[in-house]
């Protein structure tokens, strides 16, 4: 890190001399000394970072530079925000009398003393540190040349070594159909490409061996070549590889020409199968060259690429791509266990408890599993075992295992400026969600980025990410309804990696204590302080009142509510470096004012601060600010004054509007750069449509996301006139993805609404009151997939063209379709034609009594329905696409349309709820419903039973739930025929007392839960894989059946609110798996079954995972 620390110096130091602030506070000269010394040192940085790894003294030499440098930055930072505040007052008084008052004023005399004293010393501490390099012999590293030094190359070849390979039987079954199968002879790709991508040490050269070697494969092709390209992706040397490892002789240093020719003389006519392991290329012209010679065999003819970077496939343009995903703990184990015992693990018990801890610090990975194995091998005493099962991986030896050198060879091939923004995520805990905003703003704070050309610096933070993300730095990506990346996470051996990269300059304490803030007071070189994950007593610590952190950069203490405007002013006044505040979810009511006083604050999150009652007056003077969330804030009901004098914001994501003086909405004028997500409430307040266009939302162009709000009384009506005047004149940019608008009073929609909104995928309309109907060009957006609708009481119809003489019908990407509350709907579409939403895939209709049936949706999946009537229902019949169907809220119905579900036959997951009146269910009503894997009835207060033979034919049904069927007295005969069914739940039944005959055939039952039942069923003792028992709301029960013991797959028992159980069946001691106990709201039962004291306990201390609690 001391590499990004010194780029960053050098980056910020000669943006200061270009400016000419050294001649400013008379250190110009020190400061081109100090440009000159620390450019030498740069030079020889990348050398100096791979060799401290292996020689103290150098890392103790890096340790000083970092030291020093830290110190430097404050200088600078100190010089630019001076600097800052004197051109606000040149722009306050006239130019000449400002800069005269400046320089005569004894403040800034002293401020160009000290700067002059601080600089001459770190002047002459860095000219010793540099000469002190001299001694390590360092070289000096040119960018092109770092690739090929990172490492020796690693050759791979095709024979596999391992006696046995776990967990990838399904990966390479899957990856040999495609090369054998899917692409034939007959396939019109001449050429196919296939990639396997994932992180390094996850098994990519041995999986493609598998492929390599597997008996399909090597019937399938007439020949087979194996080449391990590494990082230099050189096209001679590489069509050389293939002609040697195809001939399996040796080929001369010929030209590249009759090389070229040579090879497709070997190739012409055959179907071959080539893997290019390990390959690193992203220059598309070196591919491109490679594969123009290799495109001359036969059609069906396929490359096989394993490599860790996502990049690498789209660039090699790859037919399919496989992410290889982790082992299971099991299958590491195997793989473990096969390296550290051998054949003997039975003969080590005490070994092989702490190994499965060992494992779990492999995350799935498999080189890890091995490495650890191999390491534990030649360990015989407990003791070594548990000094490696307590210690972080990065902590091991590192010439023990091939982890973290395997990982670090990504690591070396990243740039600089990747590098140190990974190295940075080591500040986050392992397994945590990192939102990718946040980061990139930390990195903003740290000075890990900057902007390039034209290209912001937020944007190039979401390059970095991605191209961490495409590379396997970052995983388990979530993504938000646009479809973009939101958050990540690190592998566990990724996240060692960066904890060994940055070593003691981060540290995550994890700590209960309340006193854990002493940690901190000597927090003098603390640059980012993130305080996560609050425990119960963590919560009641006290924030010290005086936090004194002069260097921070960086402070988070967001979902904590130890945070008090004390603490919080003097953090303030201490920390002057500030760039990134984070209150977001704490009860702070106020902000303090000198908040206003952090010239270089850039973040500054209070969002879901629901106390937060206003914000600072004077944040018009905030001039470095970019990002502003204050979103959730319900007690906040006005803005600051002036805000449109921020003009580096990038991100508000709420405004209100208000008639004061400085907080109407044309404040929005100059923040021409907002993007993200943009809120303005209290839209009725704006006095005029000349104030709304002078908000300018149509120049705008980085916004995504835009809502637009009106707030009236449940019965005020709104200036209609005005209402539709104020909204025309708030046109959105035309690149925008989502579209908001709640409570308008209006009747139409304006002018600007068009089909040229092409980047649109989502609107929500909600509380149109007035709208009798949707606009034309809504059914003709491009991109439009999702529309919400909510409380428009005058639409009839969701589409409303009639299409006469048209070709196509509207609405032709809509994927999801949410109807609230719309009194009036009649249809979903006028005009009922089959090519009217042709990809709607997800609908949910929920208060729509005058609905009277469902269009033909050839594409239908899910269907909710909230208030379904006779007619709506009897229209699902022809809704043949569905897979699951939601209906409730039904008071007329005593039984179903006959044959309504017949044709249903992709139904996996059928949920019946509220229907009060229904009394029968047909006996052939599920009958075709193969498909079907999920029933669910509940609260269907008057059914009694369910006939003779519903249940027959259903052999995929895993999973049942019947609840809160006050009246049902029994079950089916055909209940014994769910042979598939792996979960059930029966409970608020007070009727039914017996199940049928036949449940000992439900042999793949796994989880039961019975509960307020009339009694417990007796004839569930021939379960041979339940798993998992839930029994609870017997009041009357008084002795659990001694057949309990005979349920020998039981791994988990919870008995909860049985007031007059007292006994435990002697037999439950036979249940040698149970893993886990609950007892609860069961006093006579929790008194027996005391620790130690109980005389049932002695039957239940086997168990692992205990818990008893006394009634509620």
């Amino acid at each position: 890190m001391a590499e990004a620390l010194l780029t960053i110096m050098l980056e910020n130091l000669n943006s200061l001399i270009q400016k000419e602030f050294g001649l400013l506070w008379g250190v110009n000269k020190e400061m081109e000394r100090l440009s000159s010394i620390l450019s030498t040192i740069h030079d020889v940085l990348e050398d100096a970072e791979e060799k401290q790894l292996r020689n103290r003294e150098i890392k103790n030499w890096l340790q000083k530079l970092k030291d020093v440098s830290g110190e430097l930055d404050d200088i600078l930072d100190e010089c630019s925000m001076e600097a800052s505040l004197l051109e606000h007052k040149m722009q306050r008084f006239q130019k000449v009398k400002a800069s005269f008052l400046s320089f005569l004023n004894p403040k800034n005399i002293w401020f160009r003393f000290q700067v002059a004293k601080k600089m001459k010393d770190v002047s002459e501490r860095l000219d010793d540190i540099a000469k002190e390099r001299e001694n390590f012999h360092l070289r000096v590293v040119v960018e092109d040349q770092r690739h090929v030094q990172v490492r020796n190359k690693r050759e791979t070849g095709s024979i596999v070594h391992e006696q046995h390979v776990y967990g990838r039987e399904e990966d390479k079954d899957k990856i040999v159909e495609f090369l054998v199968e899917s692409n034939s002879s007959n396939s019109k790709e001449s050429l196919s490409t296939y990639h396997i991508v994932g992180m390094g040490g996850i098994g990519k050269t041995t999986l493609a061996k598998l492929v390599y070697n597997d008996p399909r494969v090597v019937k399938h092709f007439d020949m087979k070549i194996w080449v391990c390209v590494s990082e230099d992706f050189d096209v001679w040397r590489l069509i050389k590889a293939i002609i040697e490892s195809a001939s399996g002789n040796a080929c001369e240093a010929l030209d590249m020409d009759p090389l070229q020719k040579r090879l497709q003389n070997m190739l012409e006519g055959k179907k071959f199968l080539l893997v290019l392991d390990d390959v690193w290329n992203e220059d598309q012209d070196k591919w491109e060259g490679l594969r123009n010679v290799l495109a001359c065999g036969l059609n069906g003819s396929s490359i096989v690429v394993t490599t860790r970077h996502e990049k690498v496939a789209s660039i090699m343009r790859a037919t399919q791509m496989h992410h290889l995903s982790n082992l299971s703990e099991d299958e590491c184990w195997l793989l473990f266990s096969q390296r550290a015992f051998g054949n003997e693990s039975e003969k080590r018990p005490s070994l092989v408890k702490i190994g499965k801890e060992i494992v779990k610090k492999c995350k799935g990975n498999p080189l890890a599993a091995k490495s650890l194995g191999s390491l534990m091998y030649s360990k015989s005493e407990e003791k070594q075992w548990l000094l490696v099962m307590e210690s972080e991986l990065w902590n091991l030896p590192q010439d023990g295992t091939s982890i973290l050198p395997a990982l670090r060879l990504s690591y070396f091939q990243l740039t600089a400026q990747l590098r140190r923004c990974f190295a940075f995520c080591a500040i986050f805990p392992k397994d945590f969600q990192i939102e990718k905003e946040t980061l990139v703003h930390l990195w903003m704070a740290n000075d890990l980025i900057s902007p390039r050309g034209n290209i912001e610096v937020e944007e190039m933070g979401n390059e970095i990410c991605n191209e961490l993300y495409l590379r396997s730095f970052f995983q388990d990506a979530d993504r938000d309804g646009l479809g973009n990346v939101k958050s990540f996470k690190m592998h566990d051996l990724v996240h060692d990696l960066a904890q060994c990269i940055m070593k003691d300059e981060c540290t995550v304490t994890k700590s209960d204590l309340p006193d854990i803030f002493s940690t901190f007071f000597n927090g003098k070189s603390l640059r980012t302080l993130l305080l996560m994950q609050m425990s119960s007593s963590m919560a009641q610590a006290k924030l010290p009142h005086r936090l004194y952190f002069p260097t921070l950069r960086a402070f988070d203490i967001k979902d904590s509510f130890i945070l008090k405007l004390k603490s919080l002013s003097t953090l303030i006044s201490n920390s002057k470096h500030l760039r990134y505040l984070n209150f977001s979810r704490t009860n702070i009511r106020i902000l303090p004012e000198s908040i206003c006083l952090l010239v270089n604050l850039q973040t500054l999150d209070v969002s879901e601060c629901y106390n937060l009652e206003k914000l600072p007056k004077h944040m018009s003077r905030m001039r470095s600010l970019r990002h502003l969330y204050i979103e959730g804030c319900r007690s906040l009901n006005h803005m600051p004054p002036n805000i449109g004098k921020l003009s580096c914001l990038r991100s508000l994501s709420r405004f209100i509007v208000d008639r004061r003086r400085g907080c109407d909405i044309d404040e929005l004028e100059s923040l021409l750069n907002l993007g993200g997500s943009l809120r303005i409430e209290h839209l009725q307040k704006v006095k005029s449509p000349m104030k709304a266009k002078k908000a300018n939302l149509v120049g705008k162009t980085n916004l995504q996301r835009l809502h637009l709000h009106w707030y009236y009384n449940l019965n005020e009506v709104g200036d209609q006139k005005l209402n539709e005047q104020v909204l025309d004149a708030l046109e959105p940019p035309l690149t925008l993805e989502l579209l908001e608008i709640s409570n308008f009073r209006g009747g139409h929609l304006p002018h600007w609404f068009s089909a040229n909104f092409e980047n649109l995928v989502s609107i929500c309309l909600n509380g149109w009151q007035n709208s009798l109907e949707l606009p034309t060009a809504m059914g003709k957006l491009p991109s439009l997939t999702s529309l919400y609708l909510r409380g428009m009481d005058c639409l009839r119809y969701v589409d409303n063209e009639s299409y006469n003489g048209q070709l196509f019908g509207g609405f032709f990407r809509l994927e999801n379709l949410q109807i609230h509350n719309l009194p009036n709907l009649e249809k979903l579409c006028r005009a009922e034609r089959s090519d009217v939403f042709p990809r709607l895939s997800y609908l949910h209709i929920d208060g729509c009594p005058k609905l009277t049936s469902l269009h033909c949706l050839q594409s239908i999946q899910d269907l909710n329905i909230l208030g379904c009537n006779e007619t709506v229902l009897e229209s699902v019949a022809n809704l043949h696409t569905l897979t699951s169907l939601y209906i409730s809220d039904n008071d007329d119905l005593a039984s179903f349309p006959s044959g309504v579900l017949h044709h249903l036959t992709a139904l996996k997951a059928l949920k019946i709820v509220r229907f009060r009146k229904l009394q029968h269910l047909q006996s052939d009503m599920l009958i075709g419903l193969t498909a079907l894997k999920e029933l669910s009835i509940r609260y269907c207060d008057m059914l009694e039973c369910f006939p003779v033979g519903i249940f027959q034919g259903l052999n995929s049904l895993r999973r049942m739930r019947i609840e809160n069927c006050n009246k049902l007295k029994s079950l089916s005969d055909s209940f014994g025929d769910l042979t598939a069914l792996e979960t059930l739940e029966v409970s608020g039944s007070s009727e039914l007392e017996t199940f049928p005959n036949g449940l000992n055939n439900l042999s793949s039952l796994q989880r039961l839960t019975l509960s307020k039942l009339a009694a417990l069923p007796d004839n569930f003792q021939h379960l041979p894989c339940l798993q998992d028992m839930s029994i609870s709301g017997f009041p009357n029960l008084e002795l659990l059946p001694n057949w309990l013991g005979d349920l020998t797959s039981l791994c988990s028992l919870s008995i909860s609110n049985c007031p007059s159980l007292e006994y435990l069946p002697t037999s439950i001691q036979f249940l040698t798996n149970l893993q886990s106990l609950h007892i609860g709201d069961c006093p006579k039962l929790v008194e027996r079954c005391k620790m130690e004291m109980g005389e049932d306990w002695p039957r239940i201390a086997h168990g692992p995972r205990l818990s008893v609690w006394p009634p509620s």
